[in-house]
């Protein structure tokens, strides 16, 4: 009886898809094959076994003699031992034919087609709705334009490496040259150990040929008409090996490489993980060597393949569904430019896809998505979960070491190999090795942050049995800071919901955070809430917990005026739910209406201005100013243009008799701030001064601090230092207000960030500071016209453009007359004025 060979299996599988009428085996093709077998031979090969012969499903063992009989007389042979002696026949025959380079090409082409099938029905995302990846294109130009034998496609799981591949594979077939591909995954290559052949031998017999056959004689022929040899070998990664294995493996590959580097036509191309090519590029490059790497970023993670831009987000989002019209927010795709991210998000919405769900919460659900499925779920859940917890046991926070050694958990990986591999082949965690000549360095690492932070809030989670509570906050600022803090509290906040600690949410406050994180935490917050919320029917302690008072605490923490973005109406949306004090509810209202007023929404400033006239006169007797009055003149003057002196009367008392007592609050920062804003209406530099003055003196004084007050206060005097021509000390304000992002850029907001850039333009007008002002002019012009969250401040500062082209000896035209056309144009999709802005005072001559 023939033993097993696997050279002839993968011709006899090639057979029974003749027979069966398929070019090419999808994973539902199985079954019909198991009926044809059943039909004609009267014996079954079940279609589980069929998957695993055609590798979509997982096999320890060679098949059966039975199974191997029964395609073999399926394919009209009368079994395995007939079969494999008319191949053997067949082979002898072809070699004493002469080799050509069609031939060769046609037969890699098959192995190739095979190859790319297989790898295209395992795609998260259908392959026909993926793109092609310019990175790709770019890397193989500059790779064929050197002098290079090798490269390599390197990237943590889920970059896409395999699918970027096979566009440009798929693209390469396709083109009338004389150019060989011969593409295979590194599942194939564990038929060289069952085979016990050399990959050289292998991939000859693959093609047909015998094994004494030199490759180079039968490639080197006239025949090849200037044609390359592209060997491509998809997937090498230590996981899907045993060690021995792959260090075989690698040995291999370089051998065949440094057999054909000496030859132009020989091209081998490797795709692999990074931590991969970390561990074993000291192997592989051997010193010299022409091995082309790419446009690798940095030691400790290499990568030559990029993050989705926002440009394929959309190409991507059009190939699913190409009725779609919304698409993703340029501060939400920074999470979903991770291809691994978009494809869960694709399942979970492909019946409909759309990008209208995504919001700042989007993503931590999709994680959690991945680690139910891959982690929790299925063999080993229980001893992956230990292993996960062991490895940050290791870790060092204080430190700021987020990787364990391998050596302190070796003993652990013995003990629970089959977890711990698991956790490697889904691309949860990672080895790197970095030993130098007299150091032993061998860590054990999560693949991405996400997997890393969730993997820390869990065992303080764990250490804090599962409290949400004043010690785990604490913990929190004790060992983390910047986006890492934010993304483990985050996470902590997520289980709090789940579990149904939402009272702990008063804790919030006791968070150290810069201002830029807790902006992007009240965005969470305000997403995550709403979520909750919608789902009020399923958690009747959520109902509970929103029939109550939002506590002071909680309630300034998410309030304030530095926080207004198109997003943080959501945030203020979600505080309503709760049964808020009249107090708090003006306050929430008014800070809608401002964000209104920013984004030039006058529909519904008006809207929520009616809101704010159902209160009682009562109600606004806690405010030392009335917001409604404010908001309203502010409101008379951008519709009509018409100056409502009842209210500036108002502040005047103010700052003349001030309240003996006012409250340093959250609230009354809001409320003062906009005032003086309002007070500008009246173009008296003089008056808002006072005003400000008054404030300085009986409410918060101004330091030198990046305090938010501070900067809008400062804000507000440098701009009307500028209108009294008192420019050194608007100078020196600036000053102060750029010192204090340079050393703290965590502390501006967006909206911060966009005031001060506008101050900047106003203190160099003012201060002559004109010599660069032709070239500075049209970038300045185009941030100022590319600025959609804040309307408000973009048409003031067209306006103050407009108004002092004189400035500038020879402003260009064709700049001027662009910043006329979106100034007005914005002005009229807003139904105001444009007079009102034009008719302002100019800078002081």
């Amino acid at each position: 009886m023939t033993s097993f060979s696997k050279y002839y299996f993968e011709g006899l599988k090639k057979f029974v898809l003749v027979e069966a009428g398929l070019s090419n085996i999808a994973p539902a093709d199985c079954k019909t094959v198991e009926a044809y077998i059943l039909e004609k031979t009267k014996q079954r090969v079940s279609e589980t076994t069929l998957k695993r012969i055609y590798g979509f499903a997982y096999s320890k063992f060679n098949p059966s003699m039975f199974t191997l009989n029964t395609l073999a007389r399926y394919c009209d042979y009368e079994g395995w031992d007939d079969f494999c002696k008319k191949q053997e026949a067949e082979s002898v025959k072809q070699t004493t034919t002469a080799v050509d380079w069609d031939l060769l090409k046609i037969n890699a082409g098959k192995i190739t087609s095979f190859t790319l099938q297989a790898l295209k029905n395992k795609t998260g995302i259908p392959y026909t709705q993926t793109i092609r990846r310019q990175f790709i294109d770019d890397h193989f130009a500059a790779f064929l334009q050197g002098d290079y034998t090798a490269t390599v496609i390197a990237a943590p799981a889920g970059y896409g490496k395999t699918v970027a591949l096979c566009h440009w594979v798929d693209e390469k077939l396709q083109q009338n040259n004389n150019d060989i591909i011969l593409f295979f995954s590194s599942n194939a290559l564990m038929n060289v150990f069952l085979s016990g052949r050399d990959i050289n031998d292998w991939m000859l017999g693959l093609l047909g040929y015998s094994i004494e056959e030199d490759i180079v004689a039968l490639l080197d022929l006239k025949q090849r008409k200037e044609g390359r040899f592209f060997l491509i070998v998809d997937g090498v990664d230590e996981h899907m090996f045993k060690n021995d294995q792959f260090q075989l493996v690698l040995n291999q590959l370089v051998d065949i490489f440094s057999f054909y580097q000496s030859h132009d036509w020989f091209k081998l191309i490797l795709t692999m993980r990074s931590s991969t090519w970390i561990n074993y590029h000291h192997t592989i490059e051997m010193g010299q060597s022409p091995w082309f790497e790419g446009f690798f970023s940095t030691l400790d993670q290499p990568s030559n393949v990029p993050l989705f831009s926002i440009q394929e987000i959309k190409e991507l989002c059009l190939k699913i569904n190409p009725a779609m019209q919304n698409y993703i927010a340029v501060n939400v795709a920074e999470n979903f430019n991770h291809p691994l991210y978009f494809q869960f998000y694709y399942k979970e919405h492909k019946k409909n896809f759309s990008l209208d769900d995504i919001d700042h919460v989007s993503v931590y659900e999709l994680i959690s998505n991945f680690i139910l499925n891959k982690v929790y779920m299925g063999q080993y859940s229980a001893d992956k979960i230990y292993v996960i917890q062991a490895i940050v046991e290791q870790m060092d926070f204080g430190a700021d070491i987020f990787e364990a050694p391998k050596l302190s958990l070796i003993n652990l990986i013995k003990h629970y190999n089959h977890a711990y591999f698991e956790l490697l082949s889904i691309g949860f965690i990672r080895e790197q090795n970095f030993s130098s000549d007299f150091e032993y360095k061998a860590s054990v690492e999560f693949s991405n942050n996400h997997f890393l932070e969730f993997s820390i809030a869990r065992y303080l989670l764990q250490k804090n049995t599962n409290l949400f509570n004043i010690d785990l906050i604490t913990t929190i600022n004790r060992y983390f800071n910047g986006e890492r803090k934010l993304s483990v509290l985050k996470w902590c906040i997520i289980y709090a919901i789940k579990s149904g600690q939402r009272e702990s949410f008063q804790l919030l406050s006791q968070t150290r955070l810069t201002t830029k994180e807790k902006s992007d935490l009240i965005l969470f917050l305000g997403d995550l809430l709403e979520k909750e919320f919608s789902t009020l029917k399923d958690t009747e302690s959520l109902v509970q917990y929103f029939k109550q008072d939002c506590g002071d605490e909680l309630f300034d923490y998410l309030f304030g005026l530095e926080f207004v973005n198109n997003d943080y109406g959501k945030t203020l949306h979600t505080l309503l739910k709760f049964e808020l004090s009249d107090k708090k509810r003006i306050l929430v209202y008014t800070a809608l209406a401002t964000l209104s007023v920013v984004r030039l929404e006058m529909n519904k400033l008006e809207e929520y201005l009616k809101i704010l006239s159902n209160f009682g006169a009562v109600s606004y007797y806690e405010f030392p100013l009335s917001p409604l009055k404010c908001l309203n003149t502010l409101y008379q003057y951008l519709k009509y243009g018409i100056i409502n002196k009842d209210f500036f009367k108002e502040l005047t008392r103010f700052y003349f008799r001030p309240p003996l007592h006012l409250e340093k609050s959250t609230s009354n920062d809001l409320i003062f701030l906009i005032s003086a804003h309002v007070l500008k209406i009246c173009n008296e530099p003089l008056k808002t001064l006072r005003f400000v003055s008054t404030l300085e003196t009986h409410y918060r004084p101004v330091g030198n601090s990046t305090c938010v007050y501070d900067f809008f206060i400062k804000l507000i005097k440098t701009e009307e230092y500028l209108t009294l021509g008192l420019v050194k000390k608007a100078i020196i304000l600036n000053f102060e207000l750029d010192e204090a992002y340079k050393k703290e850029e965590e502390a501006f907001t967006p909206l911060m960030l966009t005031l001060l850039n506008g101050v900047k333009i106003m203190v160099s007008f003012n201060s002559r500071q004109l010599a660069l002002m032709n070239d500075s002019l049209e970038e300045w012009a185009n941030a100022i016209i590319n600025e959609t969250d804040y309307k408000l401040l973009k048409v003031y500062m067209l306006a103050f453009l407009l108004r002092n082209q004189y400035a500038i000896k020879s402003p260009p035209e064709r700049v001027y007359k662009h910043i006329s056309y979106i100034f007005l144009k914005t002005m009229s999709e807003s139904g105001l004025r444009a007079d009102i802005f034009l008719r302002q005072n100019s800078i002081a001559s």
